[in-house]
């Protein structure tokens, strides 16, 4: 700029520049911006920085993607704020938009730490409370009782050994937040219409009984209701933030081998800290130039216990599917499997689809794997689309090349007694950890419907942060693993064989890969109890 310019253009600029500051604090904050590690570094010290006055070809650039984002999220915010409180005008109203974007994506969650921020984000019935533990320490709660809290692990030893838990003082920072604006459960939500997570309303939604009442559920069954659905589906959360994603809230990484690390005071956020493959485990090292400090692990798997006598448990009811790839062998599989009303056609409910061929790899060796997962992320997208999964307390997903049981694996979930309500996967067979993908086989694939709701939900975080390199049971288990969706075993749901004869087994509820359409059927009928002559793997019909 010329020099007789250079103060009109940083009176100017000076207010402009301070409202794109605020905003982006908000926005990278709340991760809003997808960007890598260095640009995040270049932009931070822009959010921060005030004294940049004269612009340059690389903050042009920058200040242009700033202002452009800033209008976009000003508008919107602006939009909403509109419905609520009558429109301010000038520097002022700019100035308090401002102010109330920042402060809501920088307040704490139910849990968190809160001492810094000294506000708490909106939720329970009567909004939280940043209460003090300590000088380092403070939480978002709905109440605080001075003194030592249960299940109280900070404290000291005192001359004796003796463990001396740590006290709360219960101070008060700041102001309590805002109740959730959803409603719980159980309570009449004509007014929020909407449920909440917090209080247990994921995968619910508002249904109207009459002008006098309606209360959040799964689903709704007309008679004494009307059913009308006030406002949408709440869907389920993550709970957990995806690589390379922030991590604050929740101090929880979904990707196994990831740790949720410091990086400075404005960042933290989900790295890998060890990279894993059924062969092979390698440490990765903190980036260079973050704080370091580990705030929370990765979720792995886990195992979930059977319910308590006289607990409720899962019901039985199946929604199977299957897809074929059209032109191949497994045509002639799906007829003599439709003809016999067998396999998935013997379900409750059952669907079929087409797949198409995926290219392959070899199998794992710790770099590659073999792979028809982006086959069947179609196909459990067309699946969920056609909703009749909804309808059963099981999903299962069968291959051409399986006979599935359905009465037997029926028998098999009764006797696992699943507990109800909770999102469940099957491992399906005993096989050494490296050769039967840690107990999961894609053959016959078992999920509990919250376990689907969770995924559909979700399924885009596991798609692009999981990739489609693991093969389609390595990609779904670990998607499920991700979500933090439970495993219970059935070892003995099916074992590969390629051989009918192994259908004499009676203790399994499903067979597989019988490629042909003789020892398909063979296999069928000796599940029947009729006999048949089984040489060198091949049935003698």
């Amino acid at each position: 700029l010329k020099p007789s310019l250079r103060a009109e253009w940083a009176a100017r600029t000076a207010s402009c520049q301070g409202i794109c500051r605020a905003l982006l604090g908000a926005m990278l904050a709340r991760d809003f911006i997808p960007m890598d590690i260095e640009q995040r570094s270049e932009l931070e010290v822009l959010a921060s920085s005030d004294n940049e006055r004269f612009p340059t070809k690389k903050s042009r650039r920058h200040w242009y993607m700033i202002g452009a984002v800033a209008v976009g999220v000003g508008t919107a915010a602006a939009l909403v704020r509109a419905a609520h409180v009558a429109p301010s005008k000038g520097a002022e109203g700019n100035a308090e938009l401002v102010t109330t974007l920042a402060a809501e994506t920088s307040c704490s969650s139910l849990g968190s730490n809160c001492a810094s921020t000294k506000c708490c984000k909106a939720g329970g019935k009567s909004g939280y409370q940043c209460f003090a533990k300590n000088e380092n320490w403070a939480e978002c709660l709905e109440t605080c009782e001075p003194g030592v809290h249960e299940g109280e692990k900070e404290g000291t030893y005192d001359a004796s050994g003796q463990f001396v838990p740590a006290k709360w003082s219960c101070d008060k920072l700041g102001t309590r937040g805002a109740p959730d604006p959803c409603s719980a459960p159980g309570d009449d939500c004509r007014q929020t219409k909407c449920c909440s997570v917090a209080q247990g309303g994921s995968g619910m939604t508002c249904f109207e009984k009459n002008e006098n009442w309606a209360s959040c559920a799964a689903s709704c069954e007309e008679g004494d209701w009307s059913c009308k659905a006030l406002g949408n589906r709440t869907p389920y959360a993550a709970g957990c933030g995806w690589a390379g994603k922030s991590c604050a809230d929740t101090r929880l990484c979904c990707n196994v081998g990831f740790s949720c690390v410091v990086k400075d005071a404005s960042w933290t956020a989900c790295t890998q800290t060890k990279k894993k493959s059924t062969w092979a485990s390698v440490n990765i090292p903190i980036p260079a130039g973050w704080d370091g400090t580990i705030v929370g692990g990765g979720r792995n798997e886990y195992q979930i216990q059977p319910a308590a006598e006289g607990a409720k448990v899962i019901g039985t009811s199946l929604y199977c599917f299957m897809a074929f790839l059209p032109d191949s062998y497994e045509v002639g599989l799906n007829d003599v499997a439709k003809q016999n009303k067998a396999s998935i056609y013997a379900c409750d409910s059952y669907d079929v689809f087409h797949s198409w061929k995926s290219a392959k790899a070899g199998w794992d060796t710790g770099e590659a794997t073999l792979s028809n997962t982006d086959v069947f992320i179609n196909v459990w997208d067309n699946m969920l689309n056609s909703g009749k999964f909804l309808t059963a307390d099981w999903t299962v997903k069968v291959d051409a090349d399986a006979v599935l049981l359905p009465d037997r694996l029926k028998s098999h979930i009764a006797g696992l007694r699943p507990p109800a309500g909770m999102p469940i996967y099957l491992k399906n067979n005993a096989m050494d950890p490296g050769l039967g993908n840690n107990g999961f086989l894609g053959a016959i694939e078992v999920f509990s419907k919250q376990a689907v709701e969770i995924y559909r939900d979700n399924k885009e975080g596991c798609h692009v942060s999981l990739g489609i390199n693991a093969g389609e049971d390595g990609y779904f288990k670990g998607c499920m693993d991700a979500l933090g969706v439970g495993f219970m075993v059935d070892a003995q749901l099916f074992n590969p064989d390629r051989s009918p004869g192994a259908c004499n087994l009676g203790q399994r509820a499903g067979f597989h890969p019988l490629k042909t359409v003789n020892n398909w059927k063979c296999c069928l009928d000796i599940t029947k109890g009729i006999k048949h002559n089984v040489v060198y793997g091949e049935c003698q019909m």
